[in-house]
């Protein structure tokens, strides 16, 4: 008897935890990938211009990417079933990761990409998300879907206000931007009044170029980062120079996106040592070479060449030992 009452209960359980899920109205899940859920909604309410949200949520330890990904991964897309208008797709400001030195740009827990429809949208919007998700190993995964605009969501605004709110402004954050190149390097340098907490910064794409991990150094009010850039084989670097690159610097909760022309950058010039600094260092590692095991028993020898030689004048063994105390 207890043996079919643990069966049964096995049963329900079974049959509960996809009744569970499906409890989250509009989300999907694929069974080839069981690490991320989307949503898609839209809106209508706005004047009757389409707004969309596409609600992404990942397992601990999983992430999407950036429309610019970086070194590595695929930026989420839809296709989509009808002809529709321009669509445009707005980016929150990502988090960068790096493993086995390839940096990439994205999201990780869960994310939200807000939309507009620039026209007259079709009344049921049709298409497939495909989604890259990487963890240990990545995942390229196809999620159909069929959504129909509405305005009778009442969270549907708030839920878009907050996401726009994630989105990098024009203005506001730096009081000055340029960038430069010169070789194998993009150099950004940004004034802030008020100085920096903790800035990143994101790059998109330039044509024939890769961008590595980026080396921030900050200054009072000015920050310089110095981005190394290497072709799509990781071999020479191209002229980046006369080109244009779009980038997102962000800090302490704040985001700014900017389109820059590349200019110069200004050549680093090789540190030099003061003249007796070098000679400071050569002789202190003459002085350590000479304790060395090969080195330290020849000292010995050549003491006892001179001292035990017969019928030597003082002239003669004072030059020898000038010229051994010279060589050491």
């Amino acid at each position: 008897m207890m043996t079919v009452f643990r069966q049964t209960l096995l049963c329900l359980l079974l049959l509960w935890l996809p009744v569970s899920w499906a409890a989250e109205p509009g989300w999907m899940r694929s069974p080839d990938n069981d690490h991320a859920s989307v949503r898609l909604r839209a809106d209508t309410s706005a004047g009757g211009e389409t707004r969309l949200l596409l609600d992404v949520k990942l397992e601990d330890g999983w992430k999407t990417y950036w429309r610019s990904p970086g070194e590595g991964g695929v930026a989420p897309a839809i296709a989509w079933k009808e002809e529709m208008p321009a669509v445009d797709w707005f980016w929150p400001t990502p988090a960068r990761f790096e493993v086995a030195n390839i940096t990439t740009q994205g999201y990780h827990d869960k994310v939200t990409f807000p939309m507009v429809v620039r026209g007259r949208a079709p009344a049921t919007l049709s298409g497939v998300l495909t989604l890259s998700t990487c963890s240990n190993v990545c995942l390229l995964t196809d999620f159909p879907f069929s959504v129909t605009p509405t305005a009778q969501d009442p969270t549907f605004a708030h839920d878009y206000a907050q996401a726009m709110g994630q989105i990098p402004l024009a203005s506001g954050l730096t009081d000055a931007l340029s960038a430069g190149a010169r070789a194998g390097e993009l150099v950004v340098e940004a004034h802030r009044a008020g100085g920096w907490t903790a800035p990143g910064l994101y790059l998109d794409a330039v044509d024939d170029a890769d961008f590595g991990m980026p080396q921030i150094h900050v200054e009072g009010e000015t920050l310089r980062a110095t981005v190394p850039v290497h072709d799509g084989w990781g071999e020479g670097a191209p002229d980046l120079r006369g080109k244009s690159v779009t980038l997102v610097l962000a800090d302490n909760g704040v985001a700014q996106e900017s389109r820059l022309a590349i200019g110069e950058a200004p050549v680093v010039e090789n540190a030099s040592l003061p003249l007796w600094q070098v000679v400071l260092m050569a002789l202190l590692g003459g002085l350590i070479l000479n304790l060395m095991p090969c080195v330290l028993p020849v000292l010995g020898m050549k003491l006892g060449s001179i001292l035990l030689v017969e019928e030597k004048s003082r002239r003669q063994v004072r030059r020898q030992f000038l010229a051994s105390v010279a060589g050491i």
